[in-house]
């Protein structure tokens, strides 16, 4: 393992303390109780390059308002696929950054994709997206895609695809718009 391959696994650690059951609703307890953490700052991450030519894997999902989302069929347009929680702190501070950059930049090919692990189901993923105007393609994962994409080193987990529909960028953490915007600009325009 080299430092950098270190440095990532580090990072998603420090993330899913950020991101511990700690946050969860009581109906979800596990009957373990919580242990005392040192927390660095979960509510920023930072985008590394995925390995070049690394294609995204397929999968097909029925998306929260019944349509079929296939990510094959996004292939000319830029993915931004985000995997959170409504537990999770950092996924509430990321939310309107993301609702702010899929309204501006939709209409040029950008796609945003939420990916949400609730076990709670619709129940609390629909008052989440009603309460940040959520307006973007969102799924309750059965597993399906964590299988392709996981396991994750904590959430937020955030993956760019670029139009060929190979992954560009992944974080681990929060990310805002001022980081996002300028590889999405630049993806938009190769």
């Amino acid at each position: 393992m080299n430092s950098r391959d270190s440095l990532i696994l580090l990072l998603g650690f420090l993330v899913i303390l950020g991101c511990s059951n700690e946050n969860k609703n009581s109906d979800t307890n596990s009957g373990v109780a919580p242990q005392p953490v040192e927390q660095l700052d979960p509510y920023s991450a930072t985008l590394y390059p995925a390995k070049k030519e690394a294609k995204a894997q397929d999968f097909t999902v029925t998306l929260l308002n019944g349509e079929t989302f296939t990510l094959s069929e996004q292939q000319g347009k830029v993915v931004v696929m985000n995997i959170w929680a409504t537990w999770c702190a950092p996924c509430h501070d990321e939310t309107p950054d993301f609702v702010d950059l899929y309204n501006q930049y939709r209409e040029e090919g950008l796609v945003i994709l939420g990916v949400s692990i609730d076990e709670q189901g619709k129940s609390v993923v629909k008052p989440f997206m009603e309460k940040y105007e959520v307006n973007y393609p969102m799924f309750i994962d059965d597993g399906s895609v964590m299988d392709k994409y996981g396991p994750t080193m904590g959430i937020p987990t955030t993956y760019i695809i670029n139009k060929k529909g190979n992954l560009q960028y992944f974080a681990v953490g929060a990310l805002t718009q001022k980081e996002l915007e300028p590889r999405i600009n630049r993806l938009l325009n190769e």
